[in-house]
């Protein structure tokens, strides 16, 4: 990146910032202690470090993050592609994004995705990716038990990402950390059909990673019911298999090299009520929440990440 190799160009910027001519001595002077006239530059920064750093900044994250205004009415932005959308800068300090929001962010040096946001705390946006990261994997082993966690799709989830630099580092502890304000593993379906986890299924270590599932919890907070048809907003099930039949804008009928499709794709919360063991909260293709055995194979799951407001 360009900060990464900042002393190669450093001639350059010098070079456009400074108003009169530079001249390159042998003698090494801390670049912190060069002041510079900045009436012309448009920059605050008085010393050269600090305009090195303010020019990466301007260049390097104007192209980081791009984002817009979700709306499913026209004139409609979903996806984040359709040329209707309308831009917004809700990622800057001191404004606030809306659920849904569509942010295409850098993941990495020439690697970017698109994502929803989930929330907007004022400091940091967590944000889901907008397709399924991986694929058609169990959520854990048939011999082993639900009460293991998420072992087989976690760790599928975090080696795929281990490379998003851009991202924020999660230290988290699956059952102890609070996630959007609820730290339980464990959910149960109330008679009234509402999802309420207040026990913990299973608790593991904590972990250091880029990226982490969603919560059954977080998912109801988008407007999604249990078993009820395209109650959730199309950015929760869109590219998915066929998920235009069920109300959304987007499929995603490719084939896999099993030979599977993409259906759905799983949360990190275990069903404790369901009418049988080892049933795990999914997101369904049909737009709704629900629940399936941990082995299904036509399951995926979708990259949880957080990101600082700039």
């Amino acid at each position: 990146m360009i900060k990464r190799n900042y002393k190669l160009i450093v001639g350059i910027i010098i070079g456009a910032i400074l108003t009169g001519t530079t001249v390159y001595a042998a003698t090494i002077i801390s670049s912190i202690n060069v002041g510079y006239s900045n009436e012309s530059s448009n920059l605050v920064a008085d010393n050269v470090q600090d305009a090195i750093d303010e020019v990466y900044d301007k260049s390097f994250n104007k192209d980081l993050i791009t984002a817009y205004e979700y709306s499913e009415e026209d004139p409609k932005c979903i996806n984040g592609e359709e040329k209707t959308c309308v831009k917004t800068d809700c990622y800057k300090k001191g404004k606030t994004c809306s659920q849904g929001t569509v942010i295409k962010y850098y993941v990495k040096e020439n690697e970017y995705h698109y994502f929803y946001v989930l929330h907007d705390n004022g400091t940091t946006i967590t944000m889901q990716q907008r397709e399924n990261t991986v694929r058609n994997i169990i959520w854990n082993e048939k011999d082993s038990s639900s009460s293991k966690g998420p072992l087989i799709i976690l760790k599928a989830l975090e080696q795929a990402t281990s490379t998003w630099t851009n991202v924020n580092v999660l230290e988290y502890t699956p059952g102890v950390t609070e996630l959007n304000g609820n730290k339980f593993t464990g959910c149960t379906l109330t008679e009234d059909k509402k999802i309420k986890c207040e026990d913990n299924n299973y608790i593991l270590e904590t972990k250091k990673v880029r990226a982490r599932m969603i919560t059954a919890l977080e998912v109801v907070s988008t407007g999604c019911k249990y078993d009820i048809h395209n109650t959730c907003p199309d950015f929760m099930f869109n590219y998915l298999y066929n998920s235009i039949n069920f109300g959304g804008s987007y499929n995603d009928n490719t084939l896999d090299e099993s030979g599977e499709y993409n259906f759905d794709y799983w949360t990190m919360s275990v069903s404790i009520s369901a009418s049988y063991h080892d049933a795990i909260w999914i997101v369904r293709r049909a737009g709704d929440i629900t629940y399936d055995t941990m082995i299904a194979n036509h399951m995926g799951a979708r990259a949880v990440v957080e990101i600082n407001k700039t």
